[in-house]
């Protein structure tokens, strides 16, 4: 039955607000970004070793120290993760990483890392792990090499 400009007018008005995602209160689960910042010597440390030449390494030290001094800790650890993305996707062609190559690195690191080197994660989809809680990062990665 359709519903005629009477019944429409005697509805009661739709609450349009929209939805919120945020963190319950009393809950402490950190974003990954925020995560990371434990790790961050070791990341850094991983992804310098993948320079191959000293030149380039040279250059990746002269930028981290330069973005920590201008632009602060969430910009550098966006980088950071950045750069280890982009080391780990150049090895795609040489058929990944090796499990010996993450060594000390935490498991979902070297998960995000393997994945990504395999080419199952595109560095579109790893950088935007960022933002998430990292409950949510453990499941997409449990799915994505569940699907592998």
């Amino acid at each position: 039955m359709l519903a005629t400009a009477h019944d429409l007018e005697n509805q009661a008005p739709v609450d349009r607000r929209l939805a919120t995602f945020r963190l319950m209160p009393g809950s402490s689960e950190p974003l990954f970004r925020d995560w990371l910042v434990a790790h961050r010597e070791t990341l850094f440390s991983w992804t310098m070793a993948r320079c191959s030449v000293p030149e380039a390494r040279r250059q990746m030290a002269e930028s981290a120290v330069a973005i920590q001094r201008l632009r602060g800790q969430a910009e550098f650890m966006a980088w950071l993760y950045g750069a280890a993305l982009q080391a780990a996707a150049d090895q795609a062609g040489q058929g990944g990483l090796r499990e010996a190559d993450l060594a000390g690195l935490a498991p979902e690191l070297r998960a995000v890392l393997r994945l990504t080197s395999r080419g199952d994660f595109r560095l579109a989809e790893a950088v935007a792990l960022l933002a998430q809680r990292l409950s949510y990062v453990r499941g997409r990665l449990l799915q994505t090499r569940l699907k592998t």
